[in-house]
């Protein structure tokens, strides 16, 4: 599998861990963000492979985050999780991959992986 570089934001300080551990146990590079104010600011200083956020997040929301990501790195690999249906998720952007809480790793990884 290829090394990915993952952008992971979750406010969940345990949960972000966890998923992020995971992830570089798997070989990939991961940089995490507590919320999708500090996700914005990274995605201004470094390119990545893939950004996946939590949804529901004070300020600055999972959907921001998308929205921002495709704006300022066009075909980036976006992925939501959440615990919410997605018709309480009406504002993500069309297209957006969403994967329920919980989910498994090696699920996440293969939604990710290029094809």
């Amino acid at each position: 599998m290829t090394e990915l570089t993952i952008l992971y934001i979750d406010d969940d300080d345990r949960h972000r861990t966890m998923v992020a551990e995971a992830l570089e146990l798997a070989g990939h590079r991961v940089t995490q963000a507590s919320s999708g104010t500090t996700a914005q600011a990274f995605l201004q200083q470094q390119r990545y492979d893939c950004v996946v956020t939590d949804y529901d997040m004070p300020g600055v929301t999972g959907a921001a985050v998308v929205s921002e990501a495709r704006r300022l790195q066009p075909g980036v690999t976006v992925c939501v999780v959440s615990g919410h249906a997605r018709e309480h998720m009406s504002d993500l952007p069309t297209g957006t991959l969403l994967m329920t809480k919980p989910f498994s790793v090696p699920l996440l990884l293969d939604v990710l992986s290029p094809r």
